[in-house]
């Protein structure tokens, strides 16, 4: 599992929100380094006082983050200066593409951050790209988004709906759309045209393979219901 790890939080709410937070997107790893716990922190988390409760409770960092495989830390900032080597903070999409289940992820003090020296202990530093005019988040705020790009929840969805339509599933597509206009004595000389127009309009559209298919079914239903009724006109 991801650790959650909060580093000297001073404000106890911020602390309930975090576990609030946590618990809304399927983690349960909370670890504590010097944060000021209270019964404040309690209240906010509301009914992820488990979370809180369940917490570890680390000494040093150092120590504990020799036993991960990979250590994130957060900042504000989008280019992180340490001395003369320059660390360009990563955004929490292109963090969920190397994050691994022993991994430990650092949220900073309210007012400072995350120091030099504990950046130092990260492999990686992860930013949530903000606008320039006010880039620095509320802490609390800024676990939401990390923690919702890296969570799994609605994973299987959002593969149905982003998996793109190949161009042979858009073919397939518009040669519904050529029965439809023959059965509805649509122009002959323009069925050509209108063929490439739907291609070139489908492939602009990047339709994904579940919005093409439904899109399909509704075409082969008219189709088939065009039919019906000139086969029932006929027999009348």
């Amino acid at each position: 599992m991801i650790d959650v790890v909060l580093v000297e939080l001073k404000i106890p709410e911020n602390i309930g929100f975090i576990a609030r937070v946590m618990k809304n997107f399927g983690f349960r790893n909370l670890v504590l380094y010097r944060c000021n716990v209270t019964k404040e922190s309690y209240i906010t988390a509301s009914h992820a006082k488990d979370v809180i409760g369940n917490a570890r409770v680390i000494d040093g960092l150092e120590e504990y983050l020799s036993e991960k495989s990979l250590a994130v830390a957060t900042t504000g900032m989008r280019g992180y200066n340490i001395g003369n080597y320059i660390r360009k903070a990563i955004s929490p999409k292109q963090l969920k593409e190397i994050i691994t289940e022993n991994s430990a992820i650092l949220f900073g003090r309210e007012d400072f951050g995350l120091f030099d020296e504990e950046i130092r202990l990260c492999n990686t530093v992860v930013s949530v790209p903000t606008s320039d005019e006010y880039p620095i988040m509320n802490v609390s705020h800024a676990a939401a988004v990390i923690l919702y790009e890296l969570s799994d929840l609605g994973d299987e969805d959002s593969e149905i709906s982003t998996e793109l339509a190949t161009q042979r599933d858009i073919d397939v597509l518009v040669d519904y759309f050529d029965d439809l206009m023959r059965e509805v004595w649509y122009p002959k000389h323009r069925i050509e045209k209108s063929r490439v127009i739907l291609k070139r309009a489908f492939g602009k559209a990047a339709l994904s393979k579940h919005e093409l298919n439904h899109i399909a079914g509704i075409i082969r239903k008219s189709v088939l219901y065009v039919r019906h009724l000139k086969s029932s006109h006929g027999k009348e």
